[in-house]
């Protein structure tokens, strides 16, 4: 499910479609291997009758996945010498949902969003790279991609961004080496490096062109299979009291938090889930009012999955539990979540667990579908829920976070009523400003794009690929990019128009105050935070069906 996982740069905000990778890796994972788990009377697809679409004001620039419908999500993107470039999600799995045999993810670049022109061939010629984490150094655009089952992650730099030319030996040397997350902080680009048999690792250039190993074989653990950023590539964050901070995957005893203050050398500053050993990942997310926030994830199986705890600290080493459980709230529920500074008020998006089986000829649910909860916090203790469940839909299962110019947004990942947009001036009251047409059962969460003063909607479906749609309009007073991801819902009004409040149903505006509903909240199907982009292709053990049907959508975050 996307992420959303801001790359951030003079005139420029990227986000990662957070809901993305973790909703699918979940629906897939949780969903098609929970097929034993089908209660009684229960799995079916359930017809939903979705409300008048909302697009007025904006005009589709993209479809069909680019060129193919394999081309099943736009994960990561980054705006290079006045374009934006986009990386595409393909492989072998994805063929199972969208008909196409096209793999290898691919590199688009368009300089007014209206225009995309593809760089290079599918996986820069090698089909086995699914994906591409994008980021700038040193006035250089690097792409580091995904490699499943060949010889692990290859890492490619270009001046211009119309050529790239590979640099290091591919997977460092290790072919279980199959994934990143990149980033750039302390004039240093680090490259943290996923490995599930032999622990993660983590590589630093001073200069982009030559590499050495700062961590090796999980820091000692081998079990600390991967990385987890809350924005996916950026130039770094967190930053507290100096020092980078990153989230650690251990699907065994529990996520760890590293920190370093140059890149060289880490230290391990939290293990064992904090506690917990289901707290798979524990994602460091941001600084508020001069404490470190953290958000964990949790992971096992269905009947044993509990909610996110949310921890602080002062001292960085320190930390203190200031959430728990994901608010008691039930099963599945609250599993992954992300956090949002705006209006010097803390807030926080969870997610619950995606219900489908997705098997591409028979879609099901295991149950019932229940929405993502909106809390906010003043003082990082006292939480209090903003609207409605999935603001007011069940539907909507995912909700991704951010800010532009002044307005927070939040993007709702809905497969029945379709996936929106919503947006808030004071946190508070929140309006619908889009909402895709046409629901898709393979829908993975949208997210929202700032460039060229336009904003942009990029919906991912594993079905029908990649669509991209534009503001008519200028909307953004400053050139900027963000990217964001969830689920949401909404109400149909009599005139046809659709509206919903975070609270409830409203006839022409929509508007969600904080105070709160008590019935259930929205978890996370693992999304947590931001597309945060947890690549932590930890164990998805249960590989054949990872493979087979899960794809690697599952490619950022996954919780294990």
């Amino acid at each position: 499910m996307l992420h959303l996982i801001g790359i951030r740069r003079p005139g420029t905000r990227f986000g990662v479609i957070r809901a993305v990778a973790t909703a699918c890796g979940l629906a897939a994972v949780f969903g098609l291997a929970a097929a034993a788990y089908l209660p009684a009377g229960g799995g079916a697809a359930r017809a939903a009758v979705a409300p008048s679409p909302m697009t007025d004001g904006w005009t589709k620039v993209v479809t069909g996945g680019l060129t193919d419908p394999n081309n099943s999500f736009a994960a990561f993107g980054v705006e290079f010498k006045g374009a934006l470039y986009v990386s595409t999600i393909a492989n072998e799995a994805g063929s199972v949902f969208s008909g196409s045999r096209k793999v290898g993810g691919e590199i688009w670049r368009s300089e007014d969003g209206l225009t995309w022109k593809q760089i290079g061939t599918p996986g820069l010629g090698n089909v086995r790279n699914s994906t591409f984490r994008l980021v700038i150094f040193k006035d250089t655009l690097y792409a580091v991609s995904d490699n499943l089952n060949d010889h692990g992650v290859e890492v490619w730099a270009s001046s211009d961004g119309l050529e790239f030319n590979q640099i290091e030996t591919p997977g460092f040397r290790d072919i279980d080496s199959s994934s990143s997350q990149v980033l750039v902080f302390n004039d240093r680009l680090l490259v943290g490096v996923a490995n599930t048999k032999t622990g993660a690792q983590i590589w630093v250039s001073d200069d982009g062109q030559s590499f050495r190993q700062a961590v090796a074989g999980g820091m000692g653990n081998a079990k600390n299979t991967g990385i987890s950023l809350p924005n996916g590539p950026r130039d770094a964050g967190p930053v507290f009291q100096g020092r980078l901070y990153v989230g650690v995957s251990n699907p065994t005893s529990g996520g760890e938090i590293w920190r370093t203050a140059d890149g060289l050398r880490w230290e391990r500053v939290a293990e064992a889930g904090l506690g917990r050993s289901t707290n798979t990942v524990i994602t460091p997310g941001l600084v508020f009012e001069d404490r470190l926030y953290a958000v964990s994830t949790t992971g096992g199986s269905l009947d044993t999955l509990t909610g996110l705890e949310v921890f602080r600290t002062s001292d960085g080493a320190t930390w203190e539990k200031v959430v728990s459980d994901g608010f008691s709230v039930g099963p599945e529920r609250n599993i992954g979540g992300q956090l949002m500074e705006f209006k010097d008020r803390l807030f926080l998006v969870s997610d619950t667990m995606d219900p489908r089986l997705l098997i591409p000829s028979q879609p099901s649910e295991r149950l019932a579908p229940r929405g993502f909860q909106l809390r906010v916090t003043t003082d990082g203790k006292q939480w209090t829920q903003v609207g409605k469940d999935g603001f007011g839909a069940d539907s909507s299962l995912y909700g991704a976070l951010a800010t532009i110019g002044g307005t927070a947004y939040l993007a709702a990942y809905d497969y029945h009523l379709g996936d929106q947009l919503w947006r808030s001036t004071d946190g508070d009251t929140w309006e619908l400003v889009f909402r895709e047409p046409v629901p898709s059962w393979f829908s993975m969460g949208g997210g929202l794009v700032d460039f060229g003063r336009h904003l942009y909607w990029v919906d991912n479906d594993l079905k029908r690929g990649v669509e991209v749609w534009r503001t008519d309009d200028m909307v953004v007073a400053e050139a900027t990019t963000t990217t964001l991801s969830g689920g949401t819902s909404a109400t149909t009004v009599d005139d046809g128009s659709t509206q919903t409040t975070a609270g409830g149903t409203s006839d022409s505006t929509t508007s969600a105050t904080s105070g709160a509903d008590d019935g259930g909240g929205g978890a996370g199907g693992l999304s947590s935070g931001s597309i945060v982009l947890i690549i932590v292709l930890a164990a998805v053990a249960g590989a054949a069906i990872v493979g087979a049907v899960v794809m690697t959508v599952i490619l950022s975050r996954r919780p294990r």
